[in-house]
């Protein structure tokens, strides 16, 4: 089989909700930004709905995990990063993050993960706790508000995949 024939690498993308929020709005915005380079998406949230939902290009799927908060979508994550093995996790939002570090190591699929998180520190204890065992087995972990044109590039380059904008 010719390499040039092989689909793209599939990556997902990790939101608490596709409401209009700015976690939300970033997520949106860094799945086209990764699907313009030429990669295949999967947005996942813990529930479906949500006003961005409409905005994702039809070509990125949704996958919604049927869970009502984002903490208890860790156990629904790591099946589907067993089921589907994407080349790479982005969890966009500070829970989402970490969920999302949580359900790779669950896997054990070794799935680079990046994550976009808010630059303020949450105040609950269990969460900086968290932040501080998951975090050093982040890829990458950058602000949440990094512009998603600049961020999708590095996030490629942590998860050892080439830039390829169209």
């Amino acid at each position: 089989m010719n390499i040039s024939s092989l689909p793209p690498p599939r990556l997902a993308v990790f939101v608490s909700r596709l409401d209009d929020t700015p976690a939300g709005r970033a997520a949106v915005s860094l799945a086209h930004a990764l699907q313009r380079r030429g990669y295949g998406l999967d947005v996942v949230a813990p529930m479906g709905g949500g006003p961005l939902r409409a905005a994702l290009h039809p070509g990125i799927g949704q996958i919604d995990l049927a869970k009502r908060h984002t903490n208890t979508s860790v156990l629904a994550l790591a099946r589907i990063l067993a089921e589907r093995r994407p080349s790479g996790l982005v969890g966009v939002g500070n829970d989402a993050g970490l969920v999302a570090l949580a359900a790779v190591r669950l896997a054990r699929q070794g799935t680079p993960t990046a994550v976009l998180e808010d630059t303020q520190r949450s105040d609950s204890r269990l969460q900086r706790a968290l932040g501080r065992w998951l975090h050093p087995r982040a890829s990458m972990v950058s602000p949440l508000f990094m512009d998603p044109g600049e961020a999708a590039p590095l996030i490629l380059a942590a998860f050892g995949l080439r830039d390829r904008l169209r």
